[in-house]
C-alpha cells in the first residue's frame, strides 16, 4: 500500500502540470484585454490631446507590466523564423496579433516593424494637432481609421483604410502619412516568404507568463480578480468557507440518511416498506433543485405564506461578533437549516439506490449463506459481514464530493443569497473575470486528484480482497 500511494503522488505531478497548463490555456484563450476590464476602458482609449493619450497608453502599460503580461507566454515557443522574439512586448494584444499576420504573410519582420514605426509617428502627430480648428467634423472619423489601422490584420484592407486616411488629415500630417503609405506599399517588394516555412525555437527561460503564474498558483496567489482589484485567493477564503459549511453538512446528511434507508430496502426487497421508500426518494428525486429551492422561499419564508425561514443570506443584519458563540451559532442555523435541506435531499434517492444494489449482490455471495446456514442473526449478517463489502459503490461517489464541497452550488447559493463559491463563479462569469472562474476549475480538479486518491485508499480499508500490491 506505501508503494502504491507513492507511486500515485508521484503521478500527480505530472497530471497536476497538465491540469495547470491546461487552466492557463483556458484564461489565455479568453476574449477581452485583461488591462482594458481592469482599468475601466481608460488605457488605451486615447483622448482629446496628446497629453491624456501618452497618460492612459502609459498607465496601460504599466498595468501589463504589473499582471505580467509583458512577457513571453510559455518558456520556450516554435514559430517561424520571421517571428521575432520580441513581439510579445508590443502593448495591445490586437496590434500584436495584426503585425504577426504581416509577418507570416511578408516574412520579413524589418519591414513590418518599420510599417509599426511609421503609425506611432502619425499617431503622435495626429493627437498633437487635435487642438487645430481646421479639423472641423473629419477628426472623428480619422481617429476612428487611426485606431483601426494597427489592428487590421490583411494586408489589402490597411490600404484600403490607408487611402481613406489619407483624405481627412491636414496638410501638416502628410509628411507622416506618406512615410507610412510607402513603408506599407515596401512591403511586398522587401518580403522574404522563405522564413515563414522555416521554423525556429525561441526559449525564454522562467521569465514567462506561465511559470509566474504556476510559481504563484503553488503559493495559493491566484492573482488579482477583474471585477474589483483585490486578490483571488481572498476572495476564495471568503466564500469558500459557507460552500464547505453547507455542503458538508449536506453530505453528511444525506450518507445517514441515505444508507440505512438502503439498507432497508435490500434487506426487506419487495416489500411494502421496500415500495414505499422508492417511491418517496424518486418523488423527490424529480423535483429540480431550483424549482425546491424557489418553492421553499415562497412558502416557507414570508410573504402570503409561512414565516419559519429567512429567504436569504447566511446571517442576520444585526449579526455581531460581539455576540455570544451560541448565539451566532443559532443565526448562522436559522439561516442555513432550509438550504441545507434543499442541498440534501436530491442526493437522497441516487445514494440509497447505490446501497440497495451494492447490498442486494452482496447478500447472494456464497458466504453470507455460510454465514446464515451457521445460525448467526441476520442483523449480524447484514451489518457486519454484507455491509462493509457493499461501500464499494458508496465509496466511489466519495471522489466527487471533495471538488463538490469547494465549487458550491451555482443556482442555490443564487437563489439563497449565500455568498459561496457558485455565488462567486457566477459573479465572475457574468462579469467575465477570467482568473477567478480558472482559479476555481484549478482548484476542482486538484481536489478531484485528491478525491480518486482517498476512494481508492478506502478501497482495500473495506474490502480486504482489494490489494495494490504484486503477488
Amino acid at each position: 500500500m506505501t508503494a502504491y500511494l507513492l507511486r500515485r503522488l508521484l503521478f500527480f505531478i505530472p497530471t497536476l502540470f497538465i491540469i495547470t497548463l491546461l487552466s492557463f490555456l483556458i484564461s489565455q484563450s479568453a476574449p477581452g484585454d485583461p488591462v482594458e476590464q481592469m482599468l475601466v476602458g481608460r488605457a488605451g482609449s486615447g483622448g482629446e490631446q496628446l497629453a491624456e493619450r501618452q497618460a492612459t497608453l502609459q498607465a496601460y502599460i504599466e498595468k501589463r507590466r504589473e499582471l505580467g503580461l509583458d512577457l513571453p507566454i510559455f518558456y520556450f515557443a516554435i514559430v517561424p523564423l520571421a517571428e521575432p522574439d520580441t513581439l510579445h512586448r508590443i502593448p495591445q494584444v490586437p496590434v500584436q496579433e495584426a503585425l504577426r499576420r504581416l509577418t507570416y504573410k511578408f516574412g520579413n519582420w524589418e519591414a513590418v516593424q518599420e510599417v509599426y514605426r511609421a503609425y506611432l509617428q502619425l499617431d503622435s502627430a495626429f493627437y498633437a494637432s487635435l487642438g487645430d480648428t481646421a479639423w472641423g467634423e473629419k477628426k472623428t472619423e480619422a481617429r476612428a481609421l487611426l485606431t483601426l489601422i494597427p489592428q487590421e490584420k490583411d494586408y489589402e484592407e490597411l490600404r484600403y483604410h490607408l487611402r481613406r486616411l489619407k483624405d481627412m488629415l491636414l496638410p501638416g500630417l502628410m509628411p507622416y502619412y506618406s512615410a507610412l503609405a510607402a513603408a506599407v506599399e515596401a512591403l511586398p517588394q522587401k518580403a522574404q516568404r522563405w522564413k515563414v516555412y522555416v521554423p525556429s525555437i525561441h526559449w525564454y527561460g522562467t521569465q514567462n507568463q506561465y511559470h509566474r503564474w504556476l510559481m504563484g498558483l503553488l503559493r495559493g496567489d491566484f492573482g488579482i480578480s477583474y471585477q474589483d482589484k483585490r486578490p483571488i485567493a481572498q476572495k476564495l477564503g471568503e466564500a469558500v468557507r459557507w460552500s464547505i459549511v453547507i455542503n458538508l453538512i449536506s453530505i453528511i446528511l444525506a450518507y445517514v440518511i441515505a444508507i440505512p434507508l438502503g439498507v432497508k430496502s435490500a434487506v426487506e426487497r419487495g416489500s411494502l416498506k421496500d415500495r414505499m421508500i422508492t417511491l418517496t426518494l424518486f418523488m423527490l428525486y424529480s423535483l429540480p433543485s431550483f424549482w425546491v429551492g424557489t418553492m421553499a422561499i415562497v412558502f416557507l419564508c414570508g410573504g402570503d405564506y409561512l414565516a419559519i425561514f429567512p429567504p436569504g443570506g447566511v446571517q442576520s443584519t444585526e449579526h455581531s461578533a460581539e455576540w455570544g458563540f451560541f448565539q451566532r451559532l443559532a443565526d448562522w442555523a436559522y439561516h442555513l437549516t432550509l438550504p441545507i435541506l434543499v442541498y440534501t435531499y436530491g442526493s437522497l434517492a441516487f445514494l440509497s439506490r447505490q446501497m440497495r444494489t451494492a447490498l442486494l449482490e452482496t447478500l447472494q455471495q456464497d458466504y453470507i449463506r455460510t454465514a446464515r446456514a451457521k445460525g448467526l442473526p441476520q442483523r449480524l449478517v447484514v451489518w457486519k459481514h454484507a455491509f462493509r463489502n457493499s461501500l464499494i459503490p458508496i465509496i466511489t461517489l466519495l471522489a466527487s464530493v471533495f471538488p463538490a464541497m469547494i465549487s458550491g452550488s451555482v443556482i442555490l447559493e443564487t437563489i439563497f443569497s449565500i455568498p459561496g463559491m457558485g455565488f462567486l463563479s457566477y459573479g465572475a462569469m457574468v462579469a467575465r473575470d477570467y482568473p477567478v472562474i480558472i482559479a476555481v476549475f484549478t482548484i476542482g480538479a486538484v481536489l478531484t486528484l485528491v478525491g480518486i486518491l482517498v476512494a481508492d485508499i478506502l478501497y482495500a480499508v473495506v474490502d480486504p480482497r482489494i490489494s495494490y500490491t504484486k503477488r
